[in-house]
C-alpha cells in the first residue's frame, strides 16, 4: 500500500511537469538526426521566413551562422562565431528593413543528405521582398547546412545561388 501511495504521489508531481512542457511548445525532442527531421526543420525555417517571424527565424539559426549570398559575398561577423551576422539578420527582420512577400521553396524535390550530425538541404527557391526598403524578386538554388545539437537542428550556413537572369528589382505593376 505504501508503494502504491508513493507511485501516486510521484506520478502527480511528474504529470503536471510533462503537461506544462508539452503545452509550452516543448515537444519531445527527436531521437536523433534523420533526413526527415532535417527536412522538417528546413520547412519550419521557410515558414518563419515567409511570415517574417523574426523570433522563429532566429531560433533556427546557430550563433555561428553565416550566409554566402547569391552575389558571392560571405556574410558573417568580424570573427567566426561572434554571432554578429545572426544578430544583424534578426534585427533587420524585426526592423522591417528585410521582409519577404513570397518565399516558396520546392521541398517536394529537395535534396536532403545526412552526414552524422550534419545535414544539407538543397532546394529551388522563389523569393520576393525588400532589402533596405528596395524591392526584389529572384529565383535561387539554396543549400542550408544544419547541425544537430541538443535534440534539434540549427542552421549554420546558408548558401544561395541566383538562377541566371531571374533577379528583378522593379515590381511589375501590371499585375
Amino acid at each position: 500500500m505504501k508503494c502504491l501511495a508513493m507511485v501516486i504521489v510521484v506520478g502527480s508531481l511528474i504529470a503536471p511537469t510533462v503537461v506544462i512542457s508539452r503545452a509550452a511548445g516543448g515537444a519531445k525532442p527527436a531521437a536523433g538526426p534523420t533526413r526527415e527531421n532535417a527536412l522538417e526543420a528546413a520547412k519550419e525555417f521557410a515558414q518563419a521566413m515567409r511570415t517574417n517571424d523574426a523570433d522563429a527565424v532566429c531560433r533556427s539559426l546557430d550563433p555561428d551562422w553565416a550566409v554566402v549570398t547569391g552575389n558571392g559575398e560571405i556574410g558573417e561577423g568580424d570573427a567566426m562565431g561572434d554571432g554578429k551576422m545572426k544578430e544583424a539578420f534578426c534585427a533587420a527582420i524585426k526592423a522591417g528593413t528585410f521582409t519577404r512577400e513570397t518565399y516558396d521553396m520546392d521541398f517536394a524535390n529537395a535534396r536532403v543528405r545526412l552526414y552524422g550530425n550534419i545535414a544539407t538541404v538543397t532546394a529551388n527557391l522563389s523569393v520576393s521582398g525588400t532589402l533596405n526598403h528596395k524591392w526584389f524578386a529572384v529565383k535561387e538554388v539554396e543549400t542550408d547546412v544544419l547541425n544537430w545539437e541538443d535534440g534539434g537542428w540549427k542552421d549554420v550556413l546558408t548558401h544561395e545561388t541566383i538562377v541566371k537572369g531571374s533577379l528583378k528589382t522593379v515590381k511589375d505593376s501590371s499585375k
